[in-house]
């Protein structure tokens, strides 16, 4: 089971990684440095605003974990597991019709303020801590569609050994972050951040659809490992 529960951690961080607000967020920080400020400095904002996203989420997984640990004793029971799941299956059509606004672009649905606030606080951030600030503050935004998620991975997660736990929260955390970190790489190797937009753009339904597929199997994966066999 602990291999079971490592896959789930795993595949949990993979999906809260689909969510695109921070790739999103963090190409606007790329465009907007990049025409004021030297390769280096744009690569400090960058990984200052992914190490903000990476310490959010470690953070509230972490907390997870706690709240799990003190609520249910540490272990959900399989009344609250399949309750999860089927959250996790009505996120999936939500991710669907409703997490992309109806447009040419990658435009996701956040409230508008908000989204405001992000795109202006992008283009002016000039500070590594901002920058910082402003990656943990994307991560708190994705919450309303990543809760689901992250509490699906603190149940796997408190089911581990102990020593197995810091590395599990780690795991999830560089997975959440991967496409972040695979963009900051692409870039350093030469791609722009048009070229990463227009695939981005060309993809988006694909995106979409296997985001929303992935809510479905990590429900499947609860209900057949943790309700079944638990």
């Amino acid at each position: 089971m602990e291999l079971v529960d490592l896959l789930i951690v795993a595949f949990a961080g993979l999906m809260l990684a689909t969510l695109q607000l921070g790739v999103s967020a963090l190409l606007l920080l790329f465009h907007a440095s990049m025409g004021k400020n030297i390769k280096k400095k744009t690569r400090e904002l960058t990984m200052n605003f992914i190490l903000g996203a990476a310490l959010f989420t470690a953070l509230a997984v972490a907390s997870t974990c706690f709240v799990v640990l003190v609520i249910f004793d540490g272990k959900m029971p399989i009344s609250a597991v399949v309750i999860l799941a089927c959250i996790l299956a009505v996120l999936a059509f939500g991710i669907w019709f409703l997490y992309y606004r109806k447009s040419t672009g990658t435009e996701l649905w956040v409230p508008r303020s908000f989204a405001k606030f992000i795109v202006t606080r992008a283009e002016k951030t000039d500070d590594n801590v901002e920058a910082f600030s402003l990656g943990m503050l994307m991560a708190c935004a994705e919450t309303p569609f990543g809760l689901a998620i992250i509490l699906a991975a603190a149940n796997s997660i408190i089911n581990l050994p102990q020593a197995v736990q810091i590395l599990a929260i780690a795991v999830f955390v560089v997975m959440s972050t991967l496409p972040m970190i695979l963009m900051q790489l692409f870039v350093e190797k030469g791609r722009t951040v048009v070229d990463i937009q227009k695939w981005r753009v060309k993809n988006k339904d694909f995106i979409r659809v296997m985001s929303g597929v992935g809510y479905f199997v990590l429900a499947i994966f609860l209900i057949a490992f943790k309700v079944f066999k638990g």
